[in-house]
């Protein structure tokens, strides 16, 4: 089945959530301190529709245009922050993941930015090493700027172990 990545249209938005929830899944099998990430609350609709808004709300389209895969992403520090790359288990392994990124790239390219960045889990084989195989590597948010600080501190105020977690960036080609 052929996918299509594309900007996100209002009726995108209310479907994200099942595939968040499906993409989080995963977190179940990541072991008791992770599972409650399973059970979370996905991103708010006015935080999707801010994403939107800026163009920076990207998606994964079935063959009946139906999102099976997102990225959402900010500026922040004057870079762009991937706030969240979801998607559906049964979709995932097929590259949808890499494409949303090339869509994020290409997007922080024309702004002029100098990196993608992201915060995620250093640990688990579909956070920090997949990013790492994508040609991100891990940064001090103080290299980053006090937006990416704030975001870890955000973070660990939610629940998120930071001894676990890390940020992280890929060099964008001017």
């Amino acid at each position: 089945m052929s996918h299509v990545i594309r900007a996100a249209g209002g009726a995108d938005l209310p479907l994200l959530a099942q595939v968040e929830r499906s993409a989080a899944a995963l977190f179940a099998q990541a072991g008791e301190e992770l599972a409650w990430l399973a059970q979370g609350e996905p991103l708010p609709l006015d935080t999707l529709q801010e994403l939107q808004r800026h163009d920076c709300l990207w998606v994964a389209a079935d063959g009946q245009n139906a999102p099976v895969g997102f990225l959402g992403a900010e500026l922040l520090d004057g870079q762009l922050f991937i706030v969240e790359l979801s998607v559906a288990l049964p979709q995932q392994r097929q590259g949808l993941g890499t494409r949303l990124l090339d869509a994020a790239t290409a997007h922080a390219q024309s702004l002029g930015c100098a990196w993608l960045t992201l915060s995620t889990y250093r640990h688990l084989p579909w956070n920090g090493p997949y990013y790492a195989r994508h040609g991100f590597s891990e940064i001090d948010a103080v290299a980053l700027g006090a937006g990416h600080a704030r975001k870890l501190a955000r973070e660990a105020q939610d629940g998120h172990e930071p001894a676990l977690r890390c940020l992280m960036r890929r060099p964008l080609a001017r």
